[in-house]
C-alpha cells in the first residue's frame, strides 16, 4: 500500500510516515486508510430506500424484466399503503404525477417498513371486505398476490448480492407475515366448447378472421395471451402437425417449463395453413398494425384491440369470467384431463409442476357415479 505524504521536505516526509507506521500497527489498517487515504477506504454500504433495495434487487436477479417490474409494483403498492402515501396522481403519468408518487414511495427507508406494519396491512385490507364474501375472496387473492410478487425481492438467491450494495434492516419486511388461506381456485366449467367454436367458425371465421384465430389458440391450442400476441408464423411445423412454443426475438416465455410442442390435430392445421397462405409476407400470426415493443419493462400486448374484441364476443357467448379468453386456456385443460388424464393436461399447457393442473385447471367434466349399490338398490326396488 502506497500512502502519499505531499511534501518534498524530507524530514516533515519522514514524521508523517512515521505516523501512518504507528497506526498501523496500532489501530489496522482500516483505520490508517481511513486516516491517510481515505479515497481508498472500502465504503459502507449505504442505508437502504425503498427505490434502492428495488435498484438493487433487479440488478442481482436473473428473472425476467417483466417479472421484475412485477415484483417491484407489488412493493411498491404495499409501501404506498402501509407509509399513507396518496396514490390519487399515481395514474397522471403525462403531468408528473406518476413519477411524483414513486419518487414518494422510493424515498420511503426501509426501517419504517416493519413486519408488523406489513401485517397491519394486511389485517387491514382483509377486515374491510368482511362484509362481502366474494369482496373477501378477492381481497384473500389480492393480498396473497402482492406479498408474493414483493418478497421475490428479498430471496435468498438475491439479498447476498443486494447487501453488498445496501445495509438492509432486519428483520426483513415481509419476515413472519404469512399469506391467507386462499379460496378454491378450481375451475368449474360453464362452456359447451363444441358448441362455442361451432359459433366462432360461423360467425368470425371470414368477418373477423383475427379474432377467430385467437379464439383457436387459446380454446384448441391452450396458449396464453402473451404467447398468442407474439407468436410466429415460423413456429409451426405444418409438414408434422407440430406447433412449436419457444422463446423468439421478440417474446420470452414465462418459465422454461412454458417451451413445448402442441400436436395439430388435421382440421386445425389445415385452417392455419390455409390462413398462412393468404398471408405470405406476415412473421405474426395474428395481424396487428402495432409493432412489438420487447424493450418495454412492463406488459403490453399488440394485439390488444383484438383481444378486447375476443373478450366482448365471448361474453355476449355467456363467457362471464373476469378473463374470457384465459377461460379458454382453462377449458381446454380441463378436457384434455377428463379424456386423457391430469399429466397429459399438464404437459399440455406446459406447466411446470403438476399440482398446478390439479389445483385449477382440472374440472371433472365426466359423470362419476358409483355402482357399487346399483344391483342392492335395484332389488330392493323390486321389493
Amino acid at each position: 500500500m502506497r500512502f502519499p505524504l505531499n511534501t518534498a521536505n524530507k524530514e516533515a516526509a519522514a514524521v508523517l510516515a512515521a505516523k501512518i507506521w504507528t497506526q498501523i500497527v496500532s489501530e489496522g489498517w482500516d483505520a490508517a486508510i481511513q486516516a491517510y487515504k481515505p479515497q481508498s477506504a472500502p465504503k459502507a454500504p449505504k442505508s437502504a430506500t425503498v427505490g434502492a433495495l428495488i435498484e438493487a434487487a433487479c440488478a442481482a436477479s436473473s428473472a425476467r424484466k417483466h417479472s421484475l417490474e412485477a415484483y417491484s409494483k407489488a412493493f411498491r403498492r404495499v409501501v404506498s399503503e402501509v407509509a399513507g402515501i396518496q396514490d390519487g396522481r399515481k395514474f397522471d403519468a403525462f403531468k408528473g404525477g406518476t413519477k411524483e408518487w414513486r419518487e414518494s414511495v422510493d424515498a420511503v427507508p426501509l426501517t419504517n417498513l416493519l413486519p408488523a406494519d406489513v401485517q397491519a396491512w394486511k389485517n387491514r385490507r382483509l377486515r374491510a371486505a368482511e362484509a362481502d364474501p366474494l369482496a373477501k375472496r378477492r381481497a384473500i387473492t389480492t393480498v396473497n398476490s402482492l406479498i408474493r410478487n414483493a418478497k421475490a425481492l428479498f430471496g435468498k438467491k438475491v439479498l447476498p448480492f443486494v447487501e453488498q450494495k445496501l445495509t438492509v434492516p432486519r428483520p426483513l419486511p415481509f419476515d413472519d407475515v404469512g399469506m391467507e388461506k386462499g379460496p378454491s381456485l378450481r375451475y368449474v366449467s360453464k362452456v359447451d366448447a363444441y358448441a362455442l367454436l361451432a359459433r366462432a367458425k360461423e360467425e368470425l371465421a371470414e368477418s373477423e378472421p383475427e379474432a377467430f384465430k385467437v379464439i383457436i389458440l387459446a380454446l384448441v391450442c391452450g396458449l396464453r395471451r402473451s404467447e398468442i400476441d407474439h407468436l410466429l408464423w415460423r413456429t409451426f411445423d405444418f409438414s408434422r402437425g407440430l406447433l412449436h412454443i419457444e422463446n423468439t426475438e421478440y417474446h420470452q416465455l414465462k418459465s422454461e417449463d412454458s417451451a413445448g410442442e402442441i400436436d395439430l390435430d388435421a382440421d386445425t392445421a389445415a385452417l392455419f395453413k390455409d390462413y398462412r397462405a393468404r398471408a405470405p409476407k406476415s412473421v405474426f400470426v395474428i395481424e396487428s398494425p402495432n409493432a412489438p415493443r420487447a424493450e418495454r419493462k412492463s406488459r403490453c400486448y399488440r394485439c390488444n384491440a383484438v383481444f378486447e374484441r375476443v373478450n366482448e364476443w365471448l361474453r355476449v357467448q355467456g363467457v362471464d369470467t373476469l378473463k374470457p379468453l384465459h377461460t379458454m386456456r382453462k377449458e381446454i385443460g380441463s378436457i384434455i384431463a377428463s379424456e386423457h388424464g391430469i399429466f397429459e393436461a399438464s404437459r399440455y399447457l406446459r406447466h411446470s409442476d403438476i399440482r398446478i393442473t390439479s389445483a385449477i385447471y382440472a374440472d371433472k367434466k365426466k359423470t362419476v357415479t358409483p355402482k357399487a349399490f346399483a344391483g342392492l338398490l335395484a332389488a330392493q326396488t323390486e321389493n
